[in-house]
């Protein structure tokens, strides 16, 4: 099941550094600032001033991100609170940039049909940790994880039906062939191209390899046309399990997509 994602999921995300869009925003107690504008690339319609002042000062009030002053003007930026609450909802965010030690986390459990909705959530929590299903009750991952995932066994009190540990190797033959099976990479990987796609159709490329705000034609890049990126690139990236370069296809999108949609800027006259 797919992930949703609020606005409140998306400014925490972006003052994390998770959608490689900003650290800190800019004026966010005055009108809503160019800074704002380009982390979005569009200004939706319900969701002008008074929603992001709202939506500002109320996470300013719950304590996961805090406004401060640079050379006279206003900043907010994410608490240690807040960081806590992107890593819990977001585990693999954390993940994305770590070097792979080539070692896999294995999950296997037992859980008896009667307890169905406890199987089912420990699948979907499998999943946010970035596992992928091998069998129905094995999920294998690259990911060093293994210490959150144990955390919520406890929690949950499931020591006793879920089984994990740590493996060096593992005989699955084709490793890429099987990683692409498990987490539909190919399908993931088209998505970002889409992404690519859009833009290089638009010609919105520089020779510097960075977007323009104009096309060839002079036309500008649109409010709705920024917006439509933007929106794909976060489903594409909510979906993305991370895994290590070693494992994904060939010619494997979702870093140019990135540094398209970093560089991705608008201008309002």
């Amino acid at each position: 099941m797919r992930k949703l994602v609020k606005t409140q999921d998306i400014l925490l995300l972006g003052l994390a550094g998770a959608l490689d869009l900003f650290e800190e925003l800019k004026d966010p107690f005055g009108v809503v600032s160019n800074c704002y504008k380009n982390m979005y690339g569009w200004v939706p319609r319900r969701y002008k001033r008074n929603n992001f002042m709202h939506l500002v000062w109320r996470n300013i009030k719950t304590g996961y991100i805090e406004k401060i002053e640079k050379n006279g003007e206003a900043y907010i930026r994410l608490t240690s609170q807040g960081e806590k609450r992107v890593t819990r909802d977001f585990p693999l965010f954390s993940l994305q940039r770590r070097k792979w030690d080539r070692k896999w986390r294995v999950a296997i459990f037992d859980i008896e049909e009667i307890k169905k909705s406890t199987r089912d959530g420990l699948r979907k929590k499998l999943r946010e940790f970035g596992f992928g299903m091998l069998q129905e009750s094995v999920f294998i991952s690259p990911h060093d994880i293994i210490k959150d995932l144990s955390e919520f066994i406890d929690n949950w009190g499931l020591s006793e039906a879920v089984y994990t540990f740590e493996a060096s190797n593992l005989l699955i033959g084709d490793t890429k062939a099987l990683v692409n099976r498990i987490w539909n990479l190919d399908a993931l990987n088209e998505k970002y191209r889409e992404i690519v796609n859009k833009i290089q159709n638009h010609h919105l490329i520089s020779e510097s390899g960075r977007v323009n705000m104009l096309n060839d034609s002079g036309k500008g890049i649109t409010a709705e046309l920024a917006k439509e990126l933007r929106e794909k690139y976060l489903e594409v990236l909510i979906r993305d399990p991370f895994l290590p370069k070693d494992l994904l296809v060939q010619d494997w999108a979702g870093e140019k997509a990135r540094l398209l949609i970093k560089s991705l800027k608008v201008e309002f006259r």
